[in-house]
Order: C-alpha cells, then structure tokens, then sequence
C-alpha cells in the first residue's frame, strides 16, 4: 500500500512538474528569444531551437517514463532519448557557434578560425554522442559497430576518392596552417584573399572582384605564395631593356632616381638596382624595391609610367622588341623625329630665337609625368626653366604638407634661384599634367633678357608676383607666438 501511494506520489509530483514547469520554461525562454531579436544577439537562434525542439523532446521522455511509466527497454522510450540526445548536440553545437564565433568582433581570433576545423569540431562532437547513444540508450555493444564501420568504410573510401582526398588534404593545410582567412596568397595562378576555407576547397576572391574555388588537394600540391607573412610588405622585380648604346651606368642611376621619387615604394630598405643581361635587342635591368600590399598596383604602375619620362629626359632609349624589314630612302629620318630645342620654342614669339651654340649647349628639352617633381625645395638650380606645354605648379614645403601658391603656364619661366648658381631655391616645382619644360642655362637667359626687354619686364612681374605669394604662404604657415 505505502509502495503505491509512493508511486502514486511520485506521478503527481512529475505530471505537476510538466503541467507548470513546461509551459512556464516555454514562456520564459519565448521572453528571452523575443528580447535577444530586438538587440540583433545571435544568441537568439540556438535559444529559439532549444524552445521549439529541444524543451518539448525533454518533456516527452519524462512523459513517457515518469508518466507513463515505460521502462528504458521500450522502443519509444529509446526513439524519444535518441531524438533527445540529437537535439540537445544541435542545441549545444549552435549556443557554442553563436557565442564563440557569430558574436566574435571582427579581427579577433574566433573569426580566424578555419570552417573547415569547426566543422571538424562538430562532426567528432556528433560523432561522440552517437556513439553514447548507441552505447548507453540501445545498449549495444561498441566493438561490433567499430568492425563494422571499419569495413564498410574501405567501400566507401574507394567510391570517394576525391571527395576524401580533399577532406584529408584540408586536414593537413589545417594543421601546417600555410595561410589564414584574410591572407592575400597567390596559387596556381590565382592571387587573392581567402575568404573561405572549408572541407573540400578555399575560396580566394582575386583582385578582381572574382571568387576562385581552389581544391585542397590541389592547394596540397601547389607552391602556395603568401603575401601576408611575415609582414603585409612585399618585393617586386621590374625588368626594362634599354640600348646597347646607354651607358649602364647612366641607366641604373636613372632607374634608381625614379624608384626612389615613386609613390608607394619603400625608402627602407631602399631601392636597387642591376644590369641583368644581355639580350637580343638590347640590354635588361632590373629594379628592385619593396612596397606595402595595398599599394602593390598603384606604386608599379606609377614606376613604370615614371621610368619612361626619367628615360626621356636622360636621353636613354629603350628599343623595341621586334624585326622587321623595311625599305626606306636614305636621306630621310626613319620613324618620327623629336622637336629641336628650337622648334620648341618657337612655339612662343615673346622669347627670342636661340643661337646655334644656344640651342646645343644652352638649353635642354626635359619631359615630366603626371606627378613628378622638377626640382625640390633646398636644390641649386642649373639656369632657369621655360613651360612648353603641360602645366606646373609651384609649393613651398612646409611640415604640414605642400602648400601650392602658383601656377606655370606655357610660355611662362620659372626657378629664377637658377640664376645664381650657388644659391637653393627656396619653393619646388611639381608637373600637374604631362609636362615639358626647356633648361636654359644662366648666360643664355641672360642673353635673352638683353635681346628682349619686355621678356625681362613680364618675367621680372611674374616672379614679383608668385614672391609674394610664396610669402604669404610662409606667413599663413608660422605658428602665433
């Protein structure tokens, strides 16, 4: 009698507990769901499947065995527990996702974790329970199945060689760790950044806005570049022939100027430069410098357009890779000669024309690039400097920046510190556009002011006026004391 009145006990005290406990946790978590949504927490998710599946799996299989009172051997007992234990991996699986990696704030470790090691993670969690289900709830010996599965997955590793193939291939780039999500690498051709690296395959997105699926196993065979460590600096090689006739020596010390003035290469370490070899149609140098990843384009791009202007004002010729046979008369040019020096400046009737002598030796025909600086502040000059066609623009640098207080139109001079040779000048001079000035040396811009009286006068205003300027720039720059 007491023995029934225990168990009679025992029913009510659990069909009370699930007629109050159930819908009240039911209640409880639907509050937190709702107040989780509202603050966009991704804690929301594996709560709302613990309130929609997992609560209710609980509630049925204490319904079943303490309510109905089915012993643990029943088949709807053990259904129940499985669907229970299945839940309650998912429900953990997903609280651990949502609170480690979905909350993590962008750069921290978390969000560099490989999918491909999570989902490695959770399959051995999966893994895990089932066997304790198999095991606890079934009652089954573990040994058997292990023989089983043994063999049935030699069948299955030849029917998924390359499936498996990439699996394990994930697994080993997992553990050697050659690159990162976020890395810049380059494999196979592709360059890019890793956005994805999962079981099978590595997205790389390429510079070009392109995703590019990579398989592991490939990535397993491949030479793989990455450009992200040790650190987000990276060298690149520039190869330019240029004529039998240059002097080395000439070149390299072209070559090196350019790099060194170009935006975006790295002064530390700076960069060098060599005579490579000799080929068919002339000889090739290489420059060598160091740039940061995200200036990777930019700053070759700027450097090859650069070397092209500094080649033409040193007078260098880079040949052109290609034979051919022509015929053409002896006593005229082949190809498109270049403007004399006279020719140029003939252009503007204020300037008077320059003697032979002048034109040889007096001044010289200079071409500038977008961007590139004529001279710097501090420089002694060589003579003035006459615009031919482009436009330039005169800044006095400050340690606040480069503050621009003039303009150079065609036909104009500039660098009047020129005239005194032992005296630096104190503004610099940039080319806004593509640019080409003439040099002329002191005692030929003294000629010419002789010979023409109203050049003196303009030029004498002109440079009147950007000396004012130039001061006011200076006083806008001092601090108030």
């Amino acid at each position: 009698m007491n023995g029934a009145a225990g168990v009679l006990r025992e029913f009510w005290h659990w069909g009370l507990a699930l007629a109050v406990g159930f819908p009240l946790a039911l209640l409880l978590l639907n509050e937190l769901v709702g107040s989780l949504a509202r603050r966009g927490n991704h804690l929301q998710v594996p709560l709302r499947w613990i309130r929609n599946w997992l609560l209710p799996a609980l509630a049925l299989v204490l319904f079943l065995t303490k309510i109905v009172g089915w012993p643990a051997e029943n088949i709807w007992v053990r259904l129940a527990h499985t669907l229970l234990w299945i839940l309650l991996v998912a429900g953990v699986l997903g609280i651990i996702n949502s609170v480690v990696f979905e909350s993590a704030p962008a750069g921290s470790w978390p969000t560099r974790v490989p999918r491909l090691l999570r989902d490695l993670i959770r399959m051995l969690l999966v893994a895990l329970a089932a066997a304790i289900v198999y095991s606890q709830v079934w009652g089954e010996d573990l040994s058997g199945a292990l023989t089983a599965l043994g063999v049935s997955s030699i069948v299955v590793g030849l029917a998924l060689q390359e499936p498996l193939g990439n699996l394990f291939s994930g697994i080993m780039l997992l553990m050697e760790r050659p690159f990162e999500v976020g890395d810049d690498i380059e494999v196979t051709g592709v360059t890019g950044v890793v956005k994805e690296i999962n079981w099978r395959s590595a997205h790389v997105k390429s510079l070009g806005g392109i995703t590019r699926i990579i398989p592991n196993s490939t990535l397993n065979k491949e030479t793989i570049t990455n450009y992200s460590r040790p650190r987000h600096e990276r060298m690149e090689i520039v190869e330019i022939a240029f004529c039998y006739d240059d002097p080395p020596n000439d070149v390299r010390n072209m070559l090196l100027e350019v790099a060194m003035a170009t935006p975006g290469v790295l002064t530390d370490p700076p960069p060098i430069t060599s005579t490579w070899e000799f080929g068919d149609f002339g000889i090739t140098y290489r420059v060598i410098y160091r740039t940061a990843e995200a200036d990777r384009w930019s700053a070759r791009n700027e450097l090859m357009t650069r070397i092209w202007y500094g080649a033409r004002r040193a007078g260098l010729t880079m040949p052109y890779p290609v034979e051919m046979s022509v015929e053409h008369q002896a006593n005229e040019p082949f190809g498109k000669p270049r403007p004399t020096v006279t020719q140029l400046l003939q252009r503007f009737p204020r300037i008077p024309p320059l003697t032979a002598t002048e034109a040889r030796s007096g001044a010289t025909p200079l071409e500038f690039g977008k961007g590139e600086v004529i001279f710097e502040q501090g420089a002694e000059l060589n003579g003035m400097y006459v615009v031919v066609s482009g436009l330039v623009s005169l800044q006095y640098a400050h340690e606040s920046g480069n503050i621009d207080f003039a303009n150079v139109e065609p036909g104009e001079l500039f660098g009047e510190a020129g005239l005194n040779r032992s005296q630096a000048t104190d503004r610099r001079a940039v080319a806004m556009v593509d640019t080409v000035v003439v040099r002329i040396s002191p005692e030929t811009v003294q000629r010419l002011f002789e010979t023409s009286p109203q050049l003196a006068r303009e030029t004498g205003q002109a440079l009147d006026v950007r000396r004012r300027a130039l001061q006011s720039a200076k006083d806008a720059t001092r601090k108030p004391t």
